[in-house]
């Protein structure tokens, strides 16, 4: 059907605004991050390292801090610093454009009733692609920005960089989902065509 929501020319609008949002959303973050006059760094003190004064607080071990670093105060590295930073900002950009383009490929052949498909089957695989990249990549880069901006200060020798796995677990949770949904396709695919071996 050409017309409804589950059509082809509606998932293609919604792909088209989801698209849209995630360039908008990405033009802020870059435009956010160039305007501002600070740039941020979560760091955890590592276990043996004394009570450090930094910024009007204490780095203590156990704790997780958020810093909130001047750009002229670790201008020694900044070029670094701005690189990673739009980087992690381009990369995760460019990941989520990929993703969104491969899963309109998916829903479209599944109103083309095809979901059974190679070509289905291969979207399917780049978009859980795409959910356990994003976390990785643009993690792997925020890490090396804040690696500089300890650098820049130097407290790389009592503090160490914060990782959080919240949203790597939450991705290879989804990509699973999806690795489940890839599986039960291709057994589709199989019986489909022995289905027409039959006829």
């Amino acid at each position: 059907m050409a017309y409804g929501v589950g059509s082809a020319r509606a998932n293609k609008w919604t792909m088209a605004v989801y698209a849209a949002a995630a360039v908008i959303w990405t033009g802020r973050k870059m435009s956010e991050y160039r305007s501002s006059d600070h740039v941020s760094a979560t760091v955890t003190p590592l276990e043996e390292s004394p009570t450090l004064d930094l910024f009007g607080g204490q780095l203590q071990p156990g704790n997780v801090i958020e810093l909130s670093v001047a750009k002229s105060d670790v201008q020694r590295l900044i070029g670094m610093i701005d690189f990673m930073r739009y980087g992690e900002i381009v990369a995760g950009g460019i990941l989520i454009l990929v993703g969104i383009f491969f899963a309109y490929r998916f829903f479209d052949n599944v109103i083309k009733e095809t979901p059974f498909s190679v070509g289905a089957s291969i979207d399917l695989v780049v978009v859980a692609a795409c959910l356990v990249l994003y976390p990785v990549i643009t993690g792997g880069l925020r890490v090396m920005s804040t690696n500089a901006i300890q650098a820049a200060l130097e407290t790389t020798e009592v503090t160490d960089t914060a990782r959080s796995f919240g949203s790597v677990w939450l991705a290879l949770i989804v990509a699973l989902v999806l690795q489940f949904v890839y599986a039960v396709l291709r057994q589709g695919s199989k019986l489909a065509r022995d289905a027409d071996g039959l006829v």
